[in-house]
C-alpha cells in the first residue's frame, strides 16, 4: 500500500506567474518608434499595452507607419533576434525567439539595450525602438488597444525603395516632413482599434 505524503504549500509560487491574470498588473508601454537612415525627421510615439507579444506590436506598427506587411520582419530585443516562424514547426532551440509568444512586459530590461525593428531587409526599413515610460495600472484594468499619441513624417502612396530614396522623395516633396495632424493621428488609431 502506498504512503501519500502531502508536502506543504511553498510560498515561492505565490504571486509568481502560477498567479491568475486578474491579479497581474496591467502595464503600458510608451514607445518611441524612429526610422533608422532617414535623414528626414520620421517617427511614432506609441502606447501600447505590456501584454501584446512582439507579434502584436508589428502589427501596430505596420498600420502606424502606413506599411501593407508584405514582406519579411524581426525584432531585435537584447542580443536575441525573435520573429514568427510560419509555415514550418519550431525547432526546441526556436520556440523561446517565436515573437507570437514573446510579451512586452517581459521583455522591459532587454528593451532598453537594444530594441530594433527590421521589415523587408532588401529595402532597409529598420527602425529603433525606444521604450520611454512604463505605466503600471491597477490589477482589472481593461486592456486599452495600442494608441498613437504623436508622430512625424508621411510615407507617401507611391513605392519608396528605402530610406535614402524616402529622403529624396522628402526632400521633393517638404509636406510629408509635417508633423501628424489631430484627422491623421484620429484615423490611425481607428485603424489600431480593429486589430
Amino acid at each position: 500500500m502506498a504512503t501519500i505524503i502531502q508536502l506543504p504549500k511553498s510560498s515561492r509560487n505565490e504571486g509568481g506567474v502560477h498567479r491568475k491574470k486578474a491579479d497581474e498588473p496591467v502595464i503600458r508601454c510608451r514607445l518611441m518608434i524612429r526610422l533608422a537612415f532617414a535623414d528626414m525627421p520620421f517617427w511614432r510615439r506609441l502606447e501600447v499595452p505590456g501584454r501584446y507579444s512582439l507579434f502584436n506590436l508589428h502589427q501596430a506598427i505596420q498600420v502606424v507607419m502606413g506599411w501593407d506587411d508584405r514582406a519579411a520582419h524581426q525584432f531585435m530585443v537584447g542580443k536575441m533576434l525573435y520573429r514568427t516562424f510560419a509555415g514550418r514547426p519550431l525547432r526546441l532551440d526556436e520556440s523561446q525567439y517565436d515573437e507570437r509568444q514573446a510579451r512586452l512586459q517581459s521583455l522591459t530590461k532587454q528593451m532598453r539595450f537594444i530594441f530594433q525593428y527590421i521589415y523587408d531587409v532588401d529595402n532597409s526599413w529598420e527602425c529603433g525602438i525606444e521604450l520611454e515610460e512604463l505605466k503600471e495600472l491597477p490589477p482589472g484594468t481593461p486592456l486599452e488597444p495600442a494608441t498613437l499619441l504623436a508622430g512625424q513624417g508621411k510615407f507617401p502612396d507611391e513605392d519608396i525603395a528605402d530610406a535614402y530614396a524616402l529622403d529624396a522623395y522628402c526632400q521633393a516633396h517638404p509636406q510629408t516632413a509635417t508633423v501628424l495632424t489631430a484627422a491623421e493621428i484620429d484615423a490611425i488609431n481607428d485603424s489600431l482599434r480593429q486589430l
